[in-house]
């Protein structure tokens, strides 16, 4: 028993077949759906193509890696633009948070229908952008991380300041006149625990002869 559907479990296990990955991104309003070959399938309703007029190509992908200790499962995808302006989008502050899906499947050949239903191997969110650029090259590397990476955020960057608080409560202006606080207000993170130590003496007795 597998996590695949019984037609893709059942294609899975022949000798040929021929697998695809589809790749689903959204770049604001655009949603890009790209294979990993020059070819075209629908896919759960949708239209994929191995070139998006836009924003180009899906290059490569590294290994996913599942998740350990404070990590969520992650995987980093290669993109090639079609110009500097697709590189500069993809690699945009605004490309943190962004959904990638990524399904594989199998496809008959002789129809070109997917067989069975695609299997979500990743569905998560754009981490970090890197644009690369040289002689011949220009590509555009996102760091995807699962959508369990939301529960490891624990407000660090909070401050217990008059500018940051009302970044929060836009025109609440509870902190603009606290001065001189006495006691230590820990914000964005937990108050230490109170140790208590203990000293032990020994004595020591000297018979004087």
């Amino acid at each position: 028993m597998t996590d695949f559907s019984p037609a893709l479990d059942a294609e899975l296990a022949k000798d040929n077949v021929t697998i695809f990955g589809a790749l689903t991104l959204d770049v604001g309003a655009h949603t890009i759906r790209l294979l990993d070959g020059s070819s075209h399938l629908l896919v759960n309703g949708n239209l994929y193509t191995g070139e998006d007029a836009k924003y180009g190509t899906w290059g490569s992908m590294e290994s996913f890696e599942d998740g350990a200790g404070d990590e969520a499962p992650g995987l980093a995808v290669m993109l090639l633009p079609t110009d500097d302006d697709a590189a500069a989008a993809l690699s945009g502050p605004s490309m943190q948070g962004e959904a990638v899906q990524i399904h594989i499947g199998a496809v008959n050949v002789a129809t070109g229908a997917v067989i069975g239903e695609p299997f979500l191997l990743f569905d998560g969110e754009v981490d970090v952008t890197k644009h690369e650029f040289g002689k011949n090259m220009l590509q555009v590397s996102l760091e995807c991380v699962g959508g369990m990476e939301r529960l490891f955020f624990d407000d660090e960057g909070m401050r217990l300041a008059p500018a940051f608080h009302q970044q929060v409560w836009p025109g609440e202006q509870g902190l603009n006149h606290v001065t001189g606080t006495q006691d230590t207000i820990y914000w964005g993170s937990n108050t230490p625990t109170r140790q208590t130590g203990y000293i032990t003496s020994t004595a020591m007795w000297i018979a004087a002869r």
